[in-house]
This record gives C-alpha cells, structure tokens and sequence, in this order.
C-alpha cells in the first residue's frame, strides 16, 4: 500500500511539472518560441556574433557584410524550412567564415518585396560586400541568376527549394572559396 502511494505521489508530481511546461511553452510561442530563445541565448552568450534569424531586414545588411551569405528565405509553416532548420542552425553555429542567416517572410514582409521568391524555401547567395555569387562552370547544384533589366549587371543568385546537409555544405564551401578569392 505504501508503494502505491508513493507512486501516486510522484505520478502527481510529474504532473504538475508537464503541465507548468506545457503553460510555458504555450505562452512563449510554442516549441518554435522555444527554440528561439535556446538560440538567442547561445548567440548572446557569443559576444558579437549575429543571430541566425534576421528580424528586420534591411538591404544593408547584405552589403556591409564582409563575410560571403548563404541567405534562406522561408516561412514557418513550410516543411523544406522546417527540415533545413537544424542543419541551418548548427552550420550558423559552426561556421566562421561564411553568414547563414534565416529570413521568416512572414515576419519580414520587405523581404518578400526585396528578393525574387517564387517558393520557400529560397536561398539566396552572396560573396562578400554583398556581390551576387556567381557559381563555378558544372556546379551540380541548380542556380538561377538574375540580372538587372536596365543595366544587365547580375543582382541575385538564388536557389529555389529544399537542400539536404550536403549540399549545404557544398554551398558554405564555395561561398568560403569565392570569399578567399576576391
């Protein structure tokens, strides 16, 4: 009898702990507000580095950036996003000589107005001091490449869609290259 009153005591306690989590969590945007702020603590824990997600975006911040960008474009409720977003995170976190940066269109309206996105996610690329990236000849991985229609010069590098780690990976390394070599 004492045993399983005992485990009715600790069922109890449990309880209320799942619950008062689940109220946080509830309050505090859900598992995403969550998320969100484990990041903003593990970034302001890292003195002067930058978020991964851009809050309000401006055109300047692409071009004061002295490190080249890998810039993804999405929403919250698109799932290649939301399966980018680990892999997002950890090269952000792991990854010094190139920017990964995360825009919510949602929350960044201008975004959407400044960059041409046709799906989500989009990634859009950039050397450093905000010059389009101009993949290597047989790069493997799709680009498109926009240019101005009144002066010709090339504007925006873009990737339309999902990428998996690896291809990541293969962006981060030729984003690092074209930085080394300008």
């Amino acid at each position: 009898m004492n045993n399983t009153r005992r485990l009715l005591q600790i069922a109890s306690i449990l309880g209320v702990i799942l619950i008062a989590v689940a109220i946080y969590i509830a309050k505090n945007g859900g598992a995403d507000g969550l998320q969100d702020s484990i990041d903003q603590s593990f970034d302001s824990a890292r003195v002067g580095v930058v978020p991964l997600e851009i809050s309000d975006f401006t055109p300047s911040m692409i071009t004061n950036s002295e490190k080249p960008m890998l810039l993804v474009l999405g929403e919250s409720w698109c799932q290649p996003c939301l399966r980018m977003m680990d892999d997002l995170r950890e090269l952000h976190r792991n990854v010094a000589d190139v920017e990964v940066r995360y825009i919510d269109l949602e929350r960044n309206r201008e975004a959407m107005d400044y960059f041409p996105v046709r799906v989500t996610p989009t990634i859009v690329l950039y050397e450093a001091d905000g010059k389009p990236f101009s993949p290597p000849e047989d790069f493997g991985i799709s680009m498109l490449m926009y240019s101005s229609r009144d002066t010709g010069e090339h504007v925006f590098t873009v990737h339309e869609g999902y990428l998996t780690r690896e291809e990541l990976d293969t962006l981060i390394e030729a984003l690092g290259n074209a930085g080394q070599n300008t």
